[in-house]
């Protein structure tokens, strides 16, 4: 009800306000809009209807805050029977429990038990009595209470003595006043623990909000009837003054809307602004009535221009008594238009802040000026990129304008040639031509001139003048030196041009002989290349085709020549025992190396295809050194192997088991006897790694290049001496991680030993590994050319 009050009287004020600013009701809703046209055709109506809202509301809001008033109280006894209740159960739960502990009932030290605990209300009273009422303790302690009668202090003991009112919670009078009291029967004796809840102190509290309610009501009440009073004052004097101020609102509206300006009064105070309707018409939007408030004008100024927290801070601190400020607002359609505001900071009545003032329209003024600066701007720019001196006087020969070259040429500072200095004072601090020529011609047009001239430098200087519509004079100075100097070495060109035409002319027969020569070279060579690969794919086939006949003697050599060294068929000498052994192991040598052959030129040549599936490499390693152990074991070499217990990757099985085991053979195989060979799998990243290591002699520098292509082996006596070998293990091993799509590197030392590391990638897909392939093709194909005179010298 004061919410509506002030609404219908701020509506009323508002209303003769805007009478007087011309604004009329535009903007408002329809349903305020009829409301106000009641109010201006009965006012006499509204003056008599209102008194009689103001008295309903305050008799309503009194009978309402009275039956809250009694609701409270019933609650809160409500609530205070409930904690009485709920202090008996507990009274009575800890006699029950001392009594089945057997403790002895103490009437002190049971009360400050419960002081302790903080269980009790602040307010409360509680009396230890015997079976005949007699008052043994009390909470809070009082000597007057302590040995007294209960019957003296309880207006009507006999219900609270009863047997049975343990732990019920009952109405009655302690000292002259209402209390909720309970009981609690105490073990033994028969006496109890008599509990009190006093009215004067539970309802204190509520005494207290109601007497704050009631200050508030009378309060209310005052103020309302001082609002009506300035009501009816106020709408009196409105309405002599609502014609006049509307009559001359209008007017400045008029003058206002043709000018593009606005007038607005900012209530620093109170966070409002007031606009003209004119202001709305520049922002495009639909005039309002009233003020606006600060949170809906604070939005439309742009966010690079400051803000109206800082012009509100700086004039409530007093820093700001005017304001002169350019800033962009952003219109209905969302644009923005540059607003030039001119406001003073004007105190009112009641000594409240208001800036007050006008704002314009400035954005065709900004726009052009813009224009002007960016055209300036690019002229500046255009003559300071020209590569030519430049100078721009007035028609009263100062300098407006020059370009840096021009300074540098003639050795001017920017302070010398700043505009507004007289032309005579540049040319006497100016460094001076040593040599000056004056051209005539027709070219040059009516009021231009042109002097060739020698700068101290050695460069010369083509500077033209011509005078400008306004009477100026542009200097104008290009840089000749080439065009000088071209002149001069005409001649002897004219005749190295001769020369050089003579020479071309050899030249070119000799380059068509040689291009002959060239292109009968390119025949060779392609047909050289076609015999290469032709006899590459045939050494293949070749191979292919004698390994396996190759294999057929071998297989009975080796079958017979174990017969004979097992004595199979009755004893031989020992002398025929060494050669038969000897026809073993080089049988069994001789079928290793066409093997590792067959497998080789498999491989260069591009058909072997792996089975890539998921593996355990761990598991590989493990079931290599377990194959390499017993030829460690011989060797007396040791064996250390760090791996994990599961390490997955897509690879094949087999050609992973043989790189393993020619690398960890070779280790071995290569290693003297008491050495070590350490082998250690690893993750890292997204790839595999293995490194073998071992403490051999080591590998020269220069052959670890060439060690890895096939047929090759380090020519070292000590290790041909200890070992035999194809010189394709390494090659093979290095071949078959290749079309993993891994890579192989081998380092050494000579008497340091060497480490062999590789990496195979833990996931690759088959476009990967074609890449792969694809790569290894084109670095396989000098030794694919290589591979007839290796297989040649290695049979």
């Amino acid at each position: 009800m004061l919410a509506w009050i002030g609404h219908l009287t701020g509506r009323r004020s508002a209303g003769k306000d805007h009478a007087l600013r011309g604004d009329g009701n535009h903007g408002a809703n329809p349903s305020e809009h009829k409301f106000d046209v009641w109010l201006k055709l009965d006012p006499i109506l509204a003056r008599r209807v209102i008194p009689g809202l103001v008295l309903l509301f305050l008799v309503a809001l009194g009978v309402t805050r009275l039956s809250m008033s009694f609701g409270d109280r019933v609650t809160m006894l409500k609530e205070a029977r409930r904690d009485t209740a709920a202090i008996a159960m507990l009274l009575n739960t800890n006699l029950s429990l001392d009594e089945a502990k057997g403790v002895k009932f103490d009437a002190e030290t049971f009360l400050a038990t419960l002081v302790t605990a903080n269980v009790l209300p602040a307010e409360a009273v509680v009396l230890v009595t015997n079976r005949d009422g007699t008052i043994l303790a009390s909470l809070p302690a009082k000597d007057s209470r302590v040995g007294s009668s209960i019957f003296d202090h309880v207006s009507d003991p006999r219900e609270l003595m009863a047997s049975d009112a343990g732990g019920h919670v009952l109405q009655i009078g302690l000292d002259g006043d209402e209390a909720i009291a309970t009981a609690a029967k105490l073990p033994g004796d028969g006496g109890q623990i008599n509990f009190f809840w006093p009215h004067s102190t539970l309802l204190a509290a509520w005494r207290q909000d109601c007497a704050m309610k009631v200050s508030l009501f009378a309060l209310t009440a005052a103020i309302l009837l001082l609002v009506l009073i300035a009501y009816f004052r106020q709408s009196r004097r409105a309405e002599g003054f609502s014609g006049l101020c509307a009559e001359t609102q209008h007017r400045i509206d008029i003058a206002l809307s043709r000018g593009k300006c606005g007038l607005w009064d900012w209530d620093v105070a109170r966070g409002q602004m007031y606009w003209s309707r004119s202001m709305y018409e520049i922002l495009g939007m639909e005039p309002r009535d009233g003020v606006m408030p600060f949170s809906e004008v604070a939005p439309l100024m742009h966010r690079e221009d400051g803000g109206l927290f800082t012009i509100a801070r700086n004039v409530a601190e007093g820093k700001a008594d005017h304001l002169d400020q350019v800033f962009r607002m952003r219109r209905a359609d969302g644009s923005y238009v540059w607003i030039r505001g001119c406001a003073k900071v004007v105190p009112s009545a009641e000594g409240e802040l208001h800036l007050i003032g006008i704002a314009v329209d400035v954005s065709e003024q900004l726009e052009l000026a813009r224009q002007t600066n960016e055209a300036n701007h690019r002229l500046k720019n255009t003559i300071e990129q020209i590569s030519e001196t430049f100078l721009l006087c007035d028609s009263e020969d100062r300098v407006v304008i020059s370009n840096s070259i021009y300074r540098k040429t003639f050795g001017l500072s920017e302070d010398d040639i700043a505009p507004g200095t007289p032309l005579d004072k540049v040319m006497r601090k100016a460094r001076r031509p040593i040599r000056s020529i004056t051209l005539d011609g027709e070219d040059l047009a009516p009021g231009e001139s042109a002097v060739e001239a020698q700068m101290p430098d050695g460069r010369w200087l083509l500077i033209s003048s011509r005078r400008a519509a306004d009477g100026g004079t542009v200097w104008v100075g290009t840089d000749i030196t080439q065009i000088k100097h071209h002149k001069t070495l005409t001649q002897d060109s004219r005749q190295k041009l001769l020369a050089t035409i003579a020479k071309l002319e050899v030249a070119t027969a000799d380059a068509e002989r040689k291009a002959d020569q060239l292109s009968e070279l390119n025949l060779r060579y392609v047909a050289e290349k076609d015999r290469a690969e032709r006899a590459s794919r045939a050494k293949t086939a070749f191979l292919a085709n004698m390994s396996h006949e190759l294999r057929t003697p071998l297989n009975a050599i080796l079958g017979f020549s174990d017969i004979i060294r097992q004595r199979t068929f009755g004893s031989i000498s020992d002398k025929y025992g060494e050669y038969v052994d000897d026809i073993f192991m080089s049988g069994n040598h001789l079928l290793r190396m066409i093997d590792d052959i067959l497998q080789m030129a498999t491989i260069e040549s591009g058909r072997l295809e792996l089975c890539c599936e998921a593996i355990d490499f761990g598991d590989i390693v493990r079931r290599s050194e377990a194959l390499i152990e017993p030829l460690a074991r011989k060797k007396n070499v040791d064996l250390f192997i760090e791996a994990p217990k599961q390490l997955s990757l897509l690879s094949d099985r087999r050609a992973s088991s043989q790189v393993v085991l020619n690398l960890l053979s070779n280790a071995v195989k290569f290693t003297p006897e008491g050495g070590e060979v350490r082998l250690r799998l690893r993750q890292i990243g997204d790839t595999a790694c293995l490194t073998i290591a071992d403490n051999g002699p080591g590998i020269p520098r220069e052959a670890l290049a060439s060690l890895g292509l096939p047929f090759v082996e380090v020519e070292s006596e000590l290790l041909r001496s200890k070992s035999r070998g194809t010189g394709l293990g390494i090659a093979i091993a290095r071949a078959l991680v290749r079309l993993h799509g891994g890579q192989m590197r081998i380092t050494s030392r000579v008497g340091h030993g060497t480490v062999v590391s590789l990496r195979l990638p833990l996931n690759q897909t088959r476009r990967d590994r074609r890449a792969h392939r694809e790569s290894h093709d084109r670095e396989r194909a000098p030794a694919l050319r290589e591979m007839p005179n290796k297989l040649d010298r290695a049979a």
